[in-house]
């Protein structure tokens, strides 16, 4: 701006006693070889002020780094609410998510670097939702009721992230479309019977897509929100329609689901995944009403198919993940025919670094030096025997609590376990926990969801089944309880539960 107003923009209107005296001294040229000199220190002073205001923006990058770990919060007013919880892509079972003021829990903190998910619904009610949290996010979860009929109400999640750039729309499209679907009879749940519930699929795709076109003209969801959404939606739809053919043994033009068979920008997405299937299934097993994992994956290795080479090493892999989890025995025969097939490295690396990890996991629990029975925590990996641990803490109240991840009841009463920790002193009473998971890496991910995990006195068990300790206290169920007296020896076998007010009064009598 200045250098556009010349020489005398410069000047104090008011003409002080100084500007005069240096007029009357120095030259008109001189006077503007000094305003060139003063612009170009002008200049540059902005030049520094933009390079140091870039530092700046970095340096505030950098402090907003966000962090390992997810934010769960729940309003306090609700009094409970449970979420399955998803930490690990190849995690087969969810771990479980009580909050709430019932849970004594309306917030947690799970540490992670990668992508979770949490999943619920009723099933027979078609009321599900599904959200995936990346690293930093904070959630915080609310609950509306919906009327699905004149007789019955849910309670449906709402979601608000705090940090991301994910809209309030996007998050919760679920719920829109699910309300959207029971007022315009997509959804009619029956007032009396379950059974007679009625799903209309094309109606259910119509009013997704219209939804969609709704908030994209108000901009209220992305562009790629929209397409990622539109495509999932077509999909569902065509997955629907291959499914219903199979199961009841009609004919379907393949072609007027207008899905590409071969589309290699979608061999990411899951739903698509499914599709092929679904298609696999439909047009080789018509009449085959349940056929196993380990079929499919023979005959897509032997037999010609609509497949190309790609898009048969993506449906391998998705069969291969189905083997592992559900036709465990047959699992390493398969695993070495997708490797001596597979050419994709991706794959490769997935699948060694699951079965390191399963190797891992299997040697922890099932080492050949270790004696039936034996306790080891996340801590310090001591090898100890229940009567080892028992003698560490003589002169003491002990509480022992047998869980595992799960066990939903086992985790419902760990708030309460915290809340018998702060109440005693540990010179007091000491609380054991002893997992008897036999999969050491849900253990792992509870214990630290539970916040356990750095408890040298929280153990897992090998063995458990053959142990003298499953043996000696017949425990056939959990959550059990076993409180053990200052002299070691047992004061009740099958102990109230921390939420019961009867625990404390026992312990009380026994401090």
């Amino acid at each position: 701006m200045l250098s556009s107003r010349g020489p005398g923009s410069l000047k104090n209107p008011a003409g002080s006693h100084n500007e005069i005296m240096a007029d009357t001294i120095i030259c008109k040229p001189m006077k503007n070889i000094l305003l060139v000199v003063l612009l170009l220190l002008f200049c540059s002073c902005l030049e520094k002020k933009t390079e140091n205001s870039t530092e700046t923006s970095i340096v505030r990058e950098k402090k907003t780094e966000r962090k390992n770990e997810v934010v769960i919060s729940i309003n306090d007013t609700i009094n409970s609410f449970f979420t399955n919880l998803y930490l690990d892509k190849m995690q087969h079972k969810p771990d479980m998510l009580f909050l709430g003021k019932e849970e004594k829990r309306t917030s947690v903190t799970i540490p992670t670097q990668n992508t979770i998910k949490i999943n619920g619904g009723v099933p027979w009610i078609s009321f599900f939702y599904e959200l995936y949290l990346e690293k930093g996010d904070s959630l915080l979860i609310e609950i509306q009721r919906v009327n699905v009929n004149q007789s019955k109400q849910i309670e449906h999640p709402i979601f608000t992230l705090t940090n991301s750039d994910r809209t309030w729309s996007e998050t919760n499209f679920g719920f829109l479309l699910y309300k959207d679907n029971l007022e315009n009879k997509a959804i009619v749940i029956d007032e009396n019977k379950i059974q007679n519930n009625k799903y209309d699929s094309e109606k259910i795709y119509r009013n997704s897509i219209k939804l969609l076109d709704s908030l994209k003209s108000t901009n209220s969801i992305s562009d790629i929100f929209y397409s990622t959404n539109a495509i999932n939606q077509k999909l569902k739809l065509a997955t629907y329609k291959v499914r219903k053919a199979k199961n009841q043994n009609i004919d379907l033009d393949i072609e007027s689901l207008d899905i590409k068979l071969n589309e290699e920008e979608f061999f990411e997405n899951k739903q698509y995944v499914s599709f092929l299937r679904a298609l696999i299934s439909y047009k080789y097993f018509k009449e085959d009403k349940r056929v196993k994992n380990s079929v499919l994956f023979d005959f897509v290795v032997e037999q010609e198919t609509f497949l190309n080479e790609s898009a048969k090493e993506v449906l391998l892999d998705s069969y291969l993940k189905s083997i592992f989890f559900i036709e465990k025995s047959k699992f390493d025969k398969y695993l070495t025919k997708f490797h001596s097939i597979n050419e994709n490295d991706k794959f490769k690396n997935k699948w060694n670094s699951v079965v390191n990890k399963q190797r891992e996991n299997s040697k922890k629990l099932n080492t050949t030096d270790r004696t039936i029975g034996i306790l080891t925590n996340l801590v310090n990996d001591n090898k100890l025997t229940f009567e080892q641990v028992l003698s560490k803490h003589k002169g003491k109240i002990i509480l022992v609590d047998f869980w595992a991840s799960w066990c939903a009841p086992c985790r419902q009463e760990m708030p309460y376990l915290k809340d018998l920790k702060q109440k005693f002193n540990e010179t007091e009473i000491k609380i054991i926990e002893i997992s008897i998971d036999k999969d050491y890496s849900a253990w792992e991910r509870a214990s630290k969801l539970e916040k356990i995990s750095k408890e040298e006195d929280s153990y897992i068990i090998s063995n458990w089944e053959k142990s003298n300790l499953y043996k000696n206290y017949k425990i056939k169920t959990i959550p059990r309880y076993l409180l053990f007296g200052k002299d070691g020896k047992i004061i009740n076998e099958n102990a109230p539960r921390p939420s019961e007010k009867e625990l404390v009064d026992l312990i009380m009598a026994s401090v």
